[in-house]
């Protein structure tokens, strides 16, 4: 899986600018490399703006590239930890979340974990983005990947953008000629175009439809 690409979709299917870094120890990382190896463990973090300060957690890739995007969002939802204004609704004066300078909104990261998004709203933010219009676009250009057998999509929710995006390879495809067989990976995270030619041809059929 192409690290940069798959940056790039989890910015789109979070609304963070998360970034991937190796997991050296437990407390060093480096630059990831240029493809994300299975059964991996990095780091997904991102730069508060105002303190500097580095949040994110440890994601285990999967052996198989069709299992990328859900076991991310797994561990988003799971391990991320981010504030939740709603929990600061009871408080007075400046400890109310919009009373709060941006100063201690990016404190509020090292709060107490009954202060931090749950996992269902984590889950429900990732499903919004995935219904929302712009995501067709982003689908386009990052949810697809190379595969030995074709061409597959990342299809975590069958929203309009989803289908919309698989519509529009289905017609590339027929407008050069080619013609694939289409079907589900068994639990339904992909959607696959099987063209059966070779890893690099799809490859340079993908490019061009980036282009």
């Amino acid at each position: 899986m192409n690290t940069a690409t798959f940056t790039n979709l989890i910015g789109a299917v979070t609304g963070r600018n998360f970034s991937i870094c190796a997991r050296l120890n437990w407390r060093e990382t480096a630059p990831a490399g240029e493809t994300l190896e299975p059964d991996t463990v990095y780091f997904v973090g991102m730069t508060l703006p105002i303190t500097g300060r580095t949040v994110g957690f440890d994601w285990k890739t999967p052996k198989h590239d069709e299992k990328m995007l859900r076991s991310f969002i797994t561990a988003f939802t799971s391990k991320y930890r981010e504030p939740d204004p709603d929990t600061y609704a009871c408080y007075e004066g400046g400890n109310r979340w919009e009373a709060m300078t941006p100063e201690r909104r990016e404190g509020a990261f090292g709060h107490h974990s009954g202060h931090m998004l749950s996992k269902q709203k984590l889950l429900e933010q990732v499903q919004a983005r995935f219904e929302a219009p712009e995501m067709e676009a982003a689908l386009n250009r990052w949810g697809f990947y190379e595969t030995e057998y074709g061409i597959g999509i990342f299809c975590f929710w069958l929203t309009a953008s989803t289908l919309n995006a698989m519509q529009k390879m289905r017609q590339y495809l027929a407008a050069k000629g080619l013609t694939a067989k289409e079907e589900f990976s068994d639990a339904r995270w992909v959607y696959r175009f099987r063209l059966e030619i070779s890893k690099d041809m799809h490859r340079g059929i993908l490019g061009q439809f980036n282009d």
